[in-house]
Order: structure tokens, then sequence, then C-alpha cells
């Protein structure tokens, strides 16, 4: 997806697949990646964090234009990556519930 993001934000576009809509596809990204991969975005994606809300925070919420809803997308994407770097330090691991048993009861982020 070239020119996902808005400007100032292109550096984030190597990670464009992250930025997902749901809570459910996020966490499914995550999963299907490798512990190299979650960490290249965790460690791209968290020092852009104060930037991405910095910028974010000049729209609302309810009317975010595309680029800026796909960046809130990726924004909420590194809560997966960094429970799997910060917490557990793998991406999948065997004592937690399988992704496929979780379901949101209500994902407010949901178009």
């Amino acid at each position: 997806m070239s020119g996902s993001f808005p400007e100032g934000f292109l550096a984030l576009e190597p990670f464009a697949d992250w930025a997902l809509p749901t809570e459910r596809q996020r966490h499914e990204r995550k999963s299907r990646a490798s512990f190299a991969e979650v960490r290249a975005f965790y460690d791209v994606m968290l020092p852009a964090l104060p930037s991405v809300l910095e910028h974010l925070n000049r729209f609302d919420l309810a009317a975010l234009p595309e680029p800026e809803r796909r960046l809130l997308d990726l924004s909420l994407a590194l809560v997966e990556a960094a429970m799997a770097v910060e917490m557990f330090s793998e991406v999948n691991p065997p004592y937690l519930m399988p992704v496929e048993r979780f379901v949101p009861v209500h994902d407010v982020w949901a178009r």
C-alpha cells in the first residue's frame, strides 16, 4: 500500500500490512509473524509513537481521513507487538489462549 500514511510517516511504509482495522486482525497478523518481524516492527514503531499520537490528536476520531485511520490502526498494532516483545519474548506463548478462541465482545474501532 504505497502512500498509505500521512506525510511525515512514510518511514513506516514497510509496516503498512500491520495497519489492520480490527483487534482480531491485528492479533492474527502478529501471530503469523516471526519474533524477528515483530521485534523489527516494535523497534521502529515505539519511538515513532509520540509523533504519531501528536499528529492524530489534531483530528476528530470519528472523522479521520484514511491515511490517519491507517496510522491509528498501525499504532494499535503496536499493542500486539509490545506484548510479544515486552512480556513474553515470543510471538505465541504456549500457555496463552489460542487466537482462534479470542473473540472481542465489541470492537470500538471497527468500521
